[in-house]
């Protein structure tokens, strides 16, 4: 049975959005990822605290005003099991 977590990660909005996001640039400042993600900064926020919580992306704070995210390899393997998913769906 699939887990409260994972359940949590596909169906919260944007969180797959935003990992997705961070694969493709490997590396992001918080105000980079606000201006590509078109939704409130609550929902970013909120995101990014889930993907850290399950080691799914990276949080770097170099000041408080410099704060980088980047994926981690768990993040990308779940992106891939993600895309695997979707083409059972397809078929």
């Amino acid at each position: 049975m699939v887990s409260e977590d994972v359940r949590d990660l596909i169906g919260r909005r944007r969180t797959l959005e935003v990992l997705e996001l961070l694969i493709e640039h490997e590396r992001l400042n918080y105000s980079e990822i606000e201006s590509a993600v078109d939704s409130s900064s609550d929902t970013i926020s909120n995101a990014l605290k889930l993907l850290c919580k399950h080691n799914l992306a990276e949080r770097r704070e170099q000041s408080p005003r410099n704060v980088q995210y980047r994926p981690t390899e768990t993040g990308r393997e779940f992106i891939i099991a993600i895309e695997a998913a979707e083409d059972v769906l397809r078929d």
